[in-house]
């Protein structure tokens, strides 16, 4: 099959780490000949010339976000391609300390979308390695030629096990991915968000973005929004991201965004997850959703069955691609 180098564009969102964009994502993501886009989400005027200069030396379309945060910065682009590459189909988003490590994968997306494999999914997600901390071993099984599991999801309504916790991943939920049906393509609550595709024609018909998520939380509420329009999140095991959070130590950008957000650095992440108006939204506790939900409002939609699945069986559902 001849490679389709229009129907996904790679995109960053950038926010006064243009340091980032050039000694990281330049360097890190091998872009097979595809499109890259950098939305400026609301820099410093120093930081905007900056990016700017890069992006123009790098031959890459800059865009300022219409507002403020990754959904909007989305939407921006999204508009954009709407009106200037309507061949784009997909949208494949990366933080600039997440990179691909597969060899093909920009490609191998390609293809699944010159299938129309992907066209009833809102979201594709990838299986993302680190150094350890949430993935053990794997990365270096990974570097032995194995295909390890790593980050590959995120649980909310589904029952697990133990203190293994909302991550799907080997260090909370070790015995659960020994069942190797974890290893062919799988639809999920949510996605490891730190590089994810979205499905540009679903956004276009379903989902709403705001600006109470600005970094945090921004793509569990749009998983939220397609999830509830019957278009699910999809995992692709065979398609491996690295996440390297220290590599933002070099630019003087805290590691741990959660706790920097938290402690009021807005200069890079914005305000920290915006739990109130998930909870008004939604109708239950992001930190405590089993206990909370009120079952009655998803009756007969994807959470329900989310709700009563046993992860130790497996994935709710896998794909056939």
């Amino acid at each position: 099959m001849k490679i389709n180098r229009e129907n996904l564009i790679v995109y960053v969102s950038s926010r006064n780490n243009y340091d980032m964009l050039k000694g990281e994502v330049l360097k890190n993501i091998n872009l097979e000949n595809f499109e890259l886009i950098n939305v400026d989400d609301c820099s410093i005027e120093s930081e905007v010339l900056k990016g700017k200069k890069i992006c123009k030396e790098n031959n890459i379309q800059f865009i300022e976000n219409k507002g403020r945060g990754v959904q909007l910065a989305t939407q921006t682009l999204i508009d954009f391609i709407n009106k200037n590459r309507p061949e784009c189909k997909w949208i494949i988003c990366f933080q600039h300390d997440n990179y691909p490590i597969s060899k093909y994968f920009f490609e191998s997306i390609s293809k699944y979308i010159s299938s129309k494999s992907l066209e009833e999914f809102g979201i594709i997600g990838f299986n993302n390695l680190d150094f350890g901390s949430y993935t053990l071993l794997s990365y270096y099984k990974y570097l032995l030629g194995l295909k390890p599991l790593g980050m590959i999801g995120i649980l909310h309504f589904s029952k697990y096990y133990g203190k293994g916790g909302m991550w799907l991943c080997p260090r909370k939920q070790r015995k659960t991915l020994k069942n190797k049906l974890w290893r062919k393509p799988f639809i999920v609550e949510f996605p490891m968000w730190a590089s994810v595709g979205i499905n540009i024609n679903k956004w276009n018909s379903c989902v709403t973005p705001t600006e109470n998520h600005h970094f945090h939380l921004w793509l569990p509420d749009i998983a939220m929004q397609f999830n509830s329009s019957g278009f699910p999140c999809l995992i692709l095991p065979d398609l491996y991201c690295f996440n390297n959070q220290y590599l933002k130590k070099k630019y003087g950008i805290a590691v741990n965004s959660a706790v920097s957000s938290k402690e009021g650095n807005d200069h890079h992440f914005g305000e920290y997850s915006n739990f109130t108006y998930w909870q008004e939204k939604w109708g239950w506790d992001y930190n405590n959703p089993r206990k909370t939900i009120d079952l009655k409002k998803y009756k007969g939609t994807l959470f329900e069955k989310f709700y009563y699945h046993d992860i130790n069986l497996g994935p709710l559902k896998n794909v056939k691609l």
